[in-house]
């Protein structure tokens, strides 16, 4: 008996190496069921009714056809055979019963219309007492054999055959999510088995789902140790960042990975997909709660209006066009950048290819071929996206940097007013404050020049001013991935510099919500969250690569790079904040600038890049100009602390 308990499992394991069994063999065993349920219920009816002689009697030859036909017909018209038994479900259990409703509502209603119109003795085809036996024994049958053939599966997977092919996996959350993945990867392939799951809710420990053991969240690391664990799967939300982080270094140290499953929301028809369950990233080890917009008040501000996005195929640009596609604008996407500005154009027509845009190449600079544009566009709202942002080459290159984040922005906000525009918002920088580099202060500049604008016109001028931002062009995470792919040592500038991360869709979305909130003239600021260093998160992203971290092997120190400081800061010491209805977003009260002070240096500014001087005559007046307008940039680490030092003198 137990040889054949045996054989048995092992036939059944070879069956889920498939996907699932013929859809005919289990209607073909449907069929079967429905006639054995037809005996049998005919047997009762013998026994409680002397006069009825089962199957002997016309009444019963009618019925054993009618219900053959009707039954089955019915359980293929609503595919019943189509679910994957060894999974099935109580939705599975409740379709079939409706299929047999269904089914005994047309015998019924045949056996009704024979009384009527046919029957001279007004007698009944077959009696109605068997049609309300049969439905209770077929249903009994059909569900039994799911449920058996789901037990068999499960003692087929738990008996552990060929497991040590396959990966052994614990799934860190035993609520809807941990379950739906359990599920997933059962039905999906053999390639992981799990172990068990594990959850921080004391409630769920000692009990079992689909015949795995929940353990509480103190026994992972000894389930790591000991069991032979290949992967750790994060199968929910609730998890906070600081525990993630916990149970991301204990696999760590017990060299197991640690793969997560996204959020429910971005299942394909509510079904968690194999492909979904990935590796942990290191923007979830950085991330945060997830932030959740004021849908209303944005449709209400930007839905169906004309848009105009500059630096439109960059990171923060392309994702401000893509958060703008659900609100049915006409997108104007500009940018200088050729072939970015085609692959956003691409992605655009592949899932938005109803989206009213204008794709144009221009730079903000070229202020007169810009006037063309926005006359002809006549946009009602402006994201000016476009900026030079790299700190080390902007500091070689204070021409290139006042004339696109200065002048550009300058450009740009005059036709704003001249042509009427409702709203526009500048995405500026933490490097603004207190700037030590020429990048952050020509965005400080562009900050003052537009607050100073506020009130000459219709337009409503605003700034939004955040951090770094996870994994776009030319990051740090861009990076580090490229050095641990090019096997090279991951370079970091000091052990203690530090740096606010925010993801792109994070910063995007609060930009969106401040857009909405701004009456004119402020500067909105996004909570960052909490610093990080950036020797952590190479040390992290070491890691995630499974790369044992070694300073001074593959970790390297190179030194502050011009311009660069230590730490950011968000606001300057005279400023201070005003809460919003958002708790994301502050306004910053900044100190005020006197307008003719602005209009008088923005002048000379514009003078000197048209001036044809030496470079490093130009470089350093751009540089002082900037200087005198912000006075609160100090280089740091540059060649221009020289112009600081005669400011003192």
């Amino acid at each position: 008996m137990d040889k054949l308990y045996h054989k048995m499992l092992r036939i059944i394991d070879r069956l889920m190496s498939e996907r699932y069994i013929s859809a005919w063999l289990i209607a073909l065993i449907d069929a079967v069921l429905v006639i054995v349920a037809i005996f049998v219920s005919g047997t009762i009816i013998n026994i409680k009714e002397s006069w009825f002689h089962f199957p002997f009697d016309n009444y019963s030859i009618r019925f054993i056809l009618l219900t053959i036909v009707v039954t089955c017909s019915v359980l293929g018209i609503l595919r019943v055979h189509r679910s994957v038994i060894r999974y099935s479900t109580f939705s599975d259990m409740i379709r079939i019963m409706f299929a047999l409703l269904a089914a005994d509502v047309v015998l019924l209603l045949i056996n009704a219309g024979y009384k009527q119109f046919f029957s001279d003795l007004n007698t009944d085809f077959f009696p109605k007492q068997l049609v309300f036996i049969n439905f209770f024994v077929t249903y009994i049958l059909l569900i039994l054999f799911r449920m058996f053939v789901r037990w068999l599966f499960e003692k087929a997977y738990k008996s552990g055959i060929n497991t040590e092919l396959n990966t052994q996996v614990i799934i860190f959350g035993a609520g809807r999510t941990g379950t739906a993945t359990a599920n997933t990867l059962r039905s999906a392939s053999r390639k992981y088995y799990i172990k068990g799951f594990v959850d921080d809710d004391v409630n769920l420990v000692g009990k079992t789902i689909m015949g795995c053991r929940i353990y509480g969240a103190d026994k992972l690391e000894y389930l790591l140790r000991y069991k032979d664990i290949d992967s750790v799967i994060i199968a929910t939300n609730r998890l906070s960042l600081q525990r993630k982080n916990e149970v991301f270094e204990l696999c760590h140290n017990n060299k197991v990975k640690v793969l997560t499953v996204p959020h429910i929301r971005t299942w394909s028809e509510g079904r968690l997909q194999e492909n979904q369950i990935k590796e942990i990233q290191i923007e979830e080890l950085l991330g945060r709660k997830e932030i959740k917009p004021n849908q209303p008040l944005i449709e209400k501000e930007l839905g169906g209006k004309r848009i105009l996005v500059t630096g439109a195929a960059g990171s923060i640009g392309s994702e401000i066009v893509r958060q703008l596609t659900g609100y049915n604008p006409t997108i104007i996407l500009l940018d200088q950048a050729e072939t970015p500005l085609y692959d956003i154009e691409n992605e655009l027509n592949d899932s938005h290819n109803e989206l009213s845009k204008h794709i144009i190449i221009a730079s903000v600079t070229d202020k007169a071929h810009l006037e063309k544009i926005i006359d002809k566009y006549r946009p009602q709202i402006i994201f000016h996206a476009a900026a030079y942002k790299h700190v080390p080459m902007m500091e070689t290159s204070p021409y290139e940097a006042a004339t696109t984040n200065i002048i550009g922005t300058k450009n740009l906000a005059d036709l704003a007013i001249k042509y009427d525009v409702e709203k526009f918002v500048m995405i500026s920088t933490d490097k603004a404050v207190n700037p030590t580099n020429v990048m952050g202060a020509t965005k400080r500049y562009a900050e003052v020049y537009i607050q100073h604008l506020n009130g000459q016109g219709k337009t409503k001028f605003i700034t939004t001013r955040f951090g770094n931002v996870l994994g776009s062009n030319g990051s740090v995470i861009v990076r580090f991935r490229q050095q641990i792919k090019d096997r090279v040592p991951l370079t970091v500038t000091h052990p203690e510099i530090t740096r606010y991360f925010m993801t792109i869709p994070e910063a995007s979305r609060l930009v969106l919500e401040a857009a909405t909130m701004g009456q004119g003239g402020e500067i909105f600021l996004f909570d960052m969250g909490e610093p990080v260093k950036i020797r952590t998160l190479a040390e992290r992203m070491l890691k995630l690569s499974d790369i044992e971290v070694k300073e001074g092997e593959n970790i390297v120190y190179t030194g502050l790079r011009e311009g660069e400081k230590l730490y950011e800061q968000l606001l300057t010491d005279k400023e201070n904040t005003l809460p919003t209805y958002h708790k994301k977003i502050f306004i910053a009260k900044t100190e005020v600038t006197d307008e003719q002070e602005v209009e008088s240096s923005m002048a000379n500014l514009v003078e000197l890049l048209q001036n044809g001087v030496t470079i490093q005559q130009e470089e350093e007046a751009i540089v002082s100009n900037i200087k005198s307008l912000v006075k609160t940039f100090k280089s740091n680490n540059s060649r221009f602390e020289a112009l600081d030092k005669k400011t003192a003198l």
